[in-house]
């Protein structure tokens, strides 16, 4: 056996001692060269968490600059009206609910209608509600609140009665609008105002009114995978939309869809998978098809921040709404013959159209052809006028329209135009005056 290979406990004396100082000494050597590259890797660890530091400040003060220069610093935020008060005089709203996110004062924000439409408008004031009275501020977040909103009443040819309807909402979320790549962002800023008072107002059948339109009437975004690169005739790449199970019911399958990108990313567990989803953007029409195919339930906004869920049999009764309302051509505004964006409603109350309106009913009443007849106001490229609808036989309407107007014009002050449609061209004259007795009925 040589000495390399002799136990260090067979030495004695002088060779002991070596031996047990050059263990000692290696095992320095050892403990030295240790701390020698943990020191390494600390510092190296240390100078990757000093560049991580800089690159997350220098991010964050990007998108800092960027925000100052959105509207309202980027903000998003929701109120739906339960209350409102309207000023014709100084155009000025106070609307009372809840902020779901932060408001200020001097905001942009829009005011969208029941009826689809949305008004641009600032707000003018904030109060915070303390649980007794409400008290001005600069910003309300998460609270109920009074804002007050500017309203030009007579360019929106809007008035104190009708302006804010309960559930309209005010939101900082501008209308979808196309963006410099040529892409429309997808938004549903009235529905999603409503789906945060889901809770509460669920039972509410006119809650419910407004909430299932903007669904019907709605554009979403849906997660799906390629399928595995293969593609169907044409070229065309298979899409399989992505869906999922209830835990307590883990073989019913719901389709989820999301009002806008940033509710679809709460979503995580989509997004921190190894294969990252396609986006498919689907009117409510075509996710009707698959919901009538399929039996699914539906999840509006599954991850949140209020998810409204429908079982199967309520989807497919929206489904089959969604269709009806496609194929009738309901809109959420209308077309005159002419074929302009228009948006019509009540004209405006006062003696004017006091006046006019009785100009309409005597002219009608001396004229055989005329079975109904009806005073509108139309709003056309920022410009007002009187709108008349008649039903008269086609052909004889001119003579009706330039006798109409004759009489008509001594009694215009305020609105200087009229004009004239066919009820028969009119498609949304049948609707209307089903909500809103003629004028004049032979």
């Amino acid at each position: 056996m040589s000495d390399k290979d002799k136990n260090i406990f067979d030495l004695e004396g002088d060779a002991l001692d070596e031996a047990l100082m050059a263990a000692i000494e290696q095992t320095d050597e050892e403990e030295r060269e240790a701390r020698e590259l943990k020191a390494k890797e600390n510092q190296e660890r240390a100078e990757q968490a000093r560049i991580t530091a800089i690159e997350q400040e220098q991010k964050k003060a990007k998108i800092e600059e960027l925000r100052k220069n959105l509207p309202n610093e980027g903000r998003r935020y929701f109120l739906m009206a339960e209350e409102s008060e309207c000023d014709e005089q100084k155009n000025e709203a106070s609307v009372t609910g809840i902020v779901y996110g932060t408001c200020k004062k001097d905001d942009s924000v829009f005011l969208y209608r029941n009826d689809g439409k949305a008004l641009g408008s600032k707000v003018i004031s904030v109060e915070k509600y303390n649980g007794q009275v409400y008290e001005p501020a600069d910003e309300v977040s998460q609270g109920k609140a009074r804002i007050t909103i500017s309203i030009d009443f007579k360019k929106s040819g809007l008035t104190a009665d009708n302006a804010v309807p309960k559930f309209a909402v005010v939101t900082s979320v501008r209308p979808p609008v196309k963006g410099a790549d040529g892409k429309t962002a997808i938004e549903n800023p009235s529905l999603s105002g409503l789906m945060f008072r889901y809770p509460e107002y669920k039972t509410d059948k006119e809650y419910l009114n407004h909430l299932t339109t903007n669904i019907v009437n709605g554009q979403f975004l849906i997660p799906a995978m390629n399928n595995g690169g293969q593609e169907q005739d044409g070229g065309k790449k298979k899409i399989q939309l992505i869906m999922f199970t209830k835990k307590e019911e883990p073989d019913k399958r719901l389709m989820p869809l999301f009002t806008d990108i940033q509710a679809l990313y709460l979503w995580r567990k989509v997004f921190e998978g190894e294969q990252k989803p396609s986006i498919v953007v689907m009117n409510f029409v075509e996710v009707a098809k698959f919901i009538q195919k399929e039996g699914l339930d539906l999840a509006i906004n599954p991850a949140g921040p209020i998810s409204v869920g429908l079982p199967a049999k309520a989807a497919t009764q929206l489904a089959s709404l969604a269709q009806k309302m496609a194929a009738s051509g309901k809109v959420k505004k209308e077309n005159i013959t002419d074929g302009s964006k228009v948006t019509v409603g009540q004209p405006h109350p006062g003696p004017e159209t006091d006046a006019v309106r009785q100009v309409l009913v005597d002219y009608c009443k001396g004229n055989r052809d005329i079975k109904k007849a009806g005073l509108l106001f139309m709003i056309r490229n920022n410009k007002m006028s009187y709108l008349v609808i008649v039903d008269v036989p086609k052909g004889k309407e001119q003579p009706v329209y330039s006798g109409l107007l004759a009489a008509m014009k001594p009694h215009l002050k305020s609105i200087k135009n009229v004009d004239f449609s066919l009820y028969a061209e009119a498609p949304f004259a049948k609707d209307y005056f089903a909500k809103i007795p003629a004028d004049y009925q032979a």
